[in-house]
């Protein structure tokens, strides 16, 4: 018998990433950032910097965090030498998050953790680190900084807010960089607090799946796809009624959907150690997809629903 066949099920469950289009078009526009950018061509009508928003559990952090390390893959030279003869990686895109309670200290130190390096505590200064993480940036030859969870500056006062999107742009001038800046709708506040951040970032957004229309069919099926089965489970099949199903306790959210697949291969016995048999999967269900939204959401309820889909940004 080929074990070899189901562990490397379980290892596509595990790593179970689907690149939807609506992703898709997102890293093509940051790709044409970074080329406009490396390429040295200033045209302001078309500004190199984005706000890209969404709600929790659309997969914001996973597609950016993605983009960034495959940029490292997808480079045509993965380092270069400097004058002393040191190996240098070239690292294109660097994923960083805005630290919870923000300081310029934090954040530059969460930006050289970014590109690998250790972070600097102890008796330094805040121009110590600014340096470090200018210096860090300009030797990686990185073309775009992508800054996750603004939302963690929401809670400051506007003066406090403001202070600390000029600290984001003044890096990204001084190194040269594109700047993504990522949160949920909620941090459209932060791009709108004067004219000059409004035309500096354009908003782009990461919609959930709002209906079972063709398109969350389509990711069912890119689903199916990924698992490899010979013999298909059915989940984009609306005759089965799968997607009715998983629409209406995902919401539509791939950050609900994707755990909740997982953790229901769990409850059928297909993660086990001896899992050797897949026609455990015909034991998936319903009732199964139930208690595994129960597992993955927890007990949520209508009220966290509606606050969840309820637009916040005033």
């Amino acid at each position: 018998m080929d074990k070899n066949k189901y562990i490397a099920f379980q290892d596509r469950v595990i790593n179970l990433y689907i690149e939807h289009p609506e992703v898709k078009q997102i890293w093509k526009s940051l790709d044409s950032k970074r080329m406009w950018r490396s390429r040295g061509l200033d045209n302001f009508n078309s500004p190199h910097h984005m706000f890209l928003m969404g709600k929790s559990r659309v997969g914001k952090t996973q597609a950016v965090k993605r983009y960034a390390k495959q940029s490292v893959k997808q480079s045509e030279r993965s380092f270069y030498y400097d004058e002393e003869g040191s190996k240098i990686k070239i690292i294109p895109a660097v994923f960083a998050e805005i630290p919870d309670k923000f300081t310029p200290k934090e954040f530059y130190n969460n930006i050289i953790e970014g590109l690998g390096a250790i972070k600097l505590y102890g008796r330094v200064e805040v121009g110590q680190l600014k340096d470090r993480a200018l210096y860090l940036l300009k030797k990686h030859r990185t073309e775009m900084l992508i800054l996750d969870e603004l939302d963690y500056l929401l809670p400051y006062a506007a003066k406090t807010r403001e202070q600390a999107m000029e600290l984001l742009k003044g890096l990204a001038n001084k190194a040269g960089v594109c700047l993504i800046c990522v949160g949920t709708p909620e941090i459209e506040v932060l791009r709108t607090m004067n004219e000059q951040f409004i035309g500096r970032y354009p908003p782009r957004t990461i919609p959930r799946f709002e209906q079972c229309d063709d398109s969350f069919i389509s990711l069912l099926n890119e689903i199916e796809i990924e698992f490899g089965l010979d013999k298909p489970i059915g989940l984009a099949d609306t005759a089965l009624g799968y997607p009715l199903v998983l629409h209406k306790l995902s919401l539509g959210f791939i950050g609900w959907l994707v755990p909740m697949l997982q953790n229901a291969m769990e409850i059928i016995g297909v993660m086990e150690p001896d899992f050797n048999d897949f026609n455990l999967l015909d034991q998936l269900n319903g009732n199964v997809l139930i208690e595994a939204k129960k597992n993955v959401v927890g007990d949520i309820t209508k009220n966290d629903v509606q606050k969840i889909l309820r637009s916040r940004v005033k």
